[in-house]
């Protein structure tokens, strides 16, 4: 199954399903050696990541982008919920400030055989980056990427 991607009502949503226990992909998302192995777009070489598995704890992933160097991203989780839901508010790389800060709610259902990941991120700013290319797309490239990488190493995700 590919990864499906929409804008909904502001918010970007991505949904997957994944061929492996609901346990394994909440893990993926937690543990810091799993992270760093599919965080990131399509261009990122390398991730430094730091979890702090409690509310209020960090959820911090630093990328190095080809071409870009390392581009911070930093988080603070909100909801941590094993192995159901977890939850974290991003400042990316412009630090704390009511403007900048976008929320990211990864909800792990059990289906027949897998799990289904639904990502639910919001707060992205109507703005344009890098030229004319929108926030929104790239955020949307990124986690089609990511989810993509997820896949890979999880193994193969279930056909629907």
């Amino acid at each position: 199954m590919s990864t499906e991607v929409k804008f909904e009502d502001g918010n970007l949503i991505v949904t997957r399903t994944y061929d492996a226990p609901r346990e394994l992909v909440f893990e993926a998302w937690v543990e810091t050696s799993k992270v760093q192995q599919w965080w990131g777009c399509a261009e990122c070489t390398s991730v430094r990541s730091e979890i702090e598995l409690k509310v209020g704890g960090k959820y911090d992933h630093h990328m190095t982008i080809e071409g870009a160097g390392e581009v911070p991203g930093f988080a603070t989780l909100t909801e941590y919920d094993p192995p159901s839901r977890l939850a974290f508010t991003s400042t990316g790389s412009g630090g704390p400030g009511p403007d900048a800060d976008m929320t990211v709610t990864v909800e792990f259902t059990e289906v027949d055989g897998g799990t289904l990941v639904r990502l639910v991120h919001a707060g992205i700013p109507d703005m344009k980056v890098q030229g004319d290319v929108e926030l929104r797309e790239i955020i949307r490239a990124g986690w089609t990427a990511a989810f993509g990488k997820l896949g890979k190493l999880l193994g193969a995700p279930m056909q629907s």
